[in-house]
């Protein structure tokens, strides 16, 4: 079995996934960096796994590891873990250990205890885990028996993959490209079937029936919690708590704030197939994150497409384009 995919963080961009999607078999998303904190977040990460997830593209995330201890290597798994709890993960968990900066000068039984601290905490939480790195440190500083247990994702930028261990995935190349991601992206092929083998483990919590009790919102420049609080009709101080922000409350652009869903913000909760009217601000933008917008020649429309987290999160009739749900509501 061999399964083309690629893995992206915030460095691509805005991706067209509806392009991306017909080239590729699965996508690896980063999903943050470090201990659990909403500031070491990717910037895109809820915009990359909603795009998937609304799509139906088999993926899993990773998470670039600065831990140098295993107290950090904790707060790292349970960063992961409160970024994937809402989305079903059909490809593994991956930590990336291979730090120059940090970690290089660690010992290889350190290195080791920070692997394994993390992907038992990763598996403990019911899913399937892994570790990523580039060759030369799989075979001199995670060469530890003890990390056999645990499938590995190998960077080797080569015509084939050389290292004499079983792995299940090979990153061939940081300079690969596609259609609809402006720029290098890297690329990856899987010889193992994730999907199957997870979903008959009963892993990554597939079967699970939840609802996600928040909506996910991406801030641009001028935004307040003030501002962005009356768009959802929710109080900011709220917003500042949910989101763990602190005293001075700052906020920065394309920063992914969860919105908590509560009986006033559940009245945004549009449908597809729904008509809708705009309010004062005629406003209608040419894509769903697009800043510039135009007046509208017609009152509204029925919606035919919602993108949960965007910042324009409903599309009109299919091409008449995208408005934001603070300017519309229901007919």
């Amino acid at each position: 079995m061999r399964k083309e995919g690629i893995d992206v963080s915030k460095y691509q961009g805005d991706i067209n996934w509806d392009q991306v999607k017909e080239q590729i078999d699965f996508a690896i998303i980063r999903c943050g960096f470090g201990g659990n904190d909403t500031q070491y977040d990717d910037p895109k990460y809820f915009q990359n796994a909603d795009a998937c997830t609304r799509l139906n593209i088999p993926f899993g995330v990773y998470l670039f590891s600065y831990a140098t201890n295993t107290s950090e290597a904790i707060s790292e798994a349970e960063h992961v873990l409160r970024l994937v709890r809402d989305y079903k993960l059909t490809y593994p968990i991956y930590y990336d250990v291979e730090n120059n900066s940090i970690q290089k000068n660690l010992s290889n039984e350190q290195l080791t205890s920070i692997c394994e601290t993390f992907c038992n905490k990763i598996e403990a939480s019911g899913y399937y885990v892994g570790i990523y790195s580039n060759l030369y440190w799989f075979e001199t500083k995670l060469s530890s028996t003890r990390l056999d247990r645990y499938d590995k994702w190998v960077a080797q930028w080569a015509n084939k993959p050389t290292y004499d261990r079983p792995f299940g995935m090979w990153q061939y190349t940081s300079d690969g490209s596609i259609n609809g991601i402006n720029g290098r992206v890297d690329r990856d092929i899987a010889f193992i079937d994730y999907p199957t083998i997870i979903k008959q483990a009963g892993l990554n919590h597939l079967d699970d029936k939840t609802e996600a009790d928040y909506y996910t919102y991406t801030v641009v420049k001028g935004d307040t919690l003030w501002k962005i609080g009356k768009k959802y009709n929710v109080s900011w101080r709220e917003i500042a708590k949910y989101n763990n922000i602190k005293f001075p409350y700052t906020i920065y652009p394309d920063q992914t704030l969860k919105i908590p869903i509560t009986e006033a913000t559940s009245s945004n909760n549009f449908k597809v197939g729904e008509q809708v009217v705009f309010k004062d601000a005629w406003n209608i933008y040419p894509s769903i994150n697009s800043t510039v917008a135009s007046k509208a020649t017609y009152d509204g429309g029925t919606i035919t497409k919602i993108f949960p987290g965007a910042l324009n999160e409903l599309q009109l009739n299919n091409t008449r384009g995208y408005v934001r749900i603070s300017d519309v509501r229901k007919k």
